[in-house]
Parts: structure tokens; C-alpha cells; sequence
């Protein structure tokens, strides 16, 4: 499945369960990545794709757009210093870029 095909959805429709509003005591981190799993993939700037990525949340859909993003430009600056989005992107697990890969490829993951 081309995960692209989805950027009109959200991580909440894509990679459910949806997730219940964050406790009221809940960090400003928290309640950002609970508000970003409500934002449409194509909405999602690189700076919340960088946040999504760290915090290692619903990878197979956050990780093509972040590829995306940096064939066009490797050192993108995301939020924080040039390159922290390819950074991010390198950081994540093995399995979520193996997805990507078998995904890209047509074979099942």
C-alpha cells in the first residue's frame, strides 16, 4: 500500500485506535503529538513530521512524507538546526524503514 495515497487523512483514521484526549497534567509534547495525530498528513509541516518521528508515532505514514520531503532537500531545517529532519528520520527503528522499503517494492511487509 502507498502510504502517499493517504495524505488527506489523519494518523488517527490511518493507525487506529484513535487516541483519547491527553490527561489534564500531560506535557506540552503530549497534547502536541495528540494534536498532530487530528491533522491531515498533507497539513503536517516538516517541523511536526520531525516530532512525530522522534516520539516514534504511527512511522509506516509519517515516515514516506519525511523521505518526501528530504530527496527534495537532505538538510532541510525543521524546526531546531539544518538537517534535524534527516536526523529524525535516520533515528527511527530499522523495522519502519523495512516497511517502507518492502512497501515501495510491492512485496508484502
Amino acid at each position: 500500500m502507498d502510504r502517499l495515497l493517504h495524505l488527506d487523512r489523519t494518523l488517527d483514521d490511518l493507525d487506529p485506535p484513535r487516541w483519547a484526549a491527553p490527561a489534564a497534567d500531560a506535557t506540552h509534547l503530549v497534547r502536541r503529538v495528540h494534536e498532530l495525530r487530528r491533522v491531515p498528513l498533507s497539513e503536517l509541516r516538516p517541523a511536526d513530521l520531525r516530532t512525530l518521528l522522534t516520539q516514534r508515532v504511527a512511522l509506516p505514514f509519517v515516515l514516506p512524507p519525511a523521505v518526501r520531503l528530504l530527496l527534495e532537500r537532505p538538510l532541510l531545517d525543521a524546526y531546531f538546526y539544518e538537517g534535524d529532519l534527516l536526523l529524525s528520520a535516520v533515528g527511527v527503528p530499522a523495522s519502519a524503514w523495512t516497511v517502507l522499503l518492502t512497501s515501495r517494492r510491492g512485496c508484502a511487509p
